[in-house]
């Protein structure tokens, strides 16, 4: 599949390209001759800071993230695809969108009980309703 038309790598893309200018050295920890690389997993908690990078949404609860398209996207604005960089971003993207996935899950099942719980109130009112004659 190509890329190059969807709405979800069109966004991830600008959105990359924003955020890469904004971070120049966001690979690394420490600046100077070695550079030691950041764990994936700090890039991902700052992408989940980010409002912009939330709005993507590259994960759902119904849906897992999409690895080609994560990687075909980093692919066009990194210049060296087999490089430390592009395998610590993919793998952060990749764990920022199961984040977001997660957090969708955790929401729809927390909404899930609050309307199974309003309709066993609902019933509950409508049966003693009922049983106290059915009169207002």
């Amino acid at each position: 599949m190509t890329y190059t038309t969807d709405r979800t790598a069109l966004k991830l893309n600008a959105f990359l390209q924003r955020w890469l200018l904004e971070h120049t050295v966001w690979a690394h920890s420490q600046p100077g001759w070695y550079y030691t690389p950041r764990a994936a997993s700090d890039i991902a908690n700052e992408l989940l800071q980010d409002a912009e990078f939330n709005e993507i949404k590259l994960g759902s609860w119904l849906q897992s993230p999409d690895g080609v398209l994560i990687q075909t996207v980093v692919g066009q604005v990194l210049p060296q695809p087999y490089s430390i960089e592009f395998s610590v971003l993919v793998e952060a993207i990749s764990l920022a969108a199961q984040a977001q996935r997660d957090n969708d899950r955790g929401l729809a099942a927390g909404l899930t009980v609050v309307g199974a719980a309003t309709l066993v109130l609902l019933l509950l009112g409508i049966l003693r309703w009922s049983h106290e004659g059915g009169t207002a």
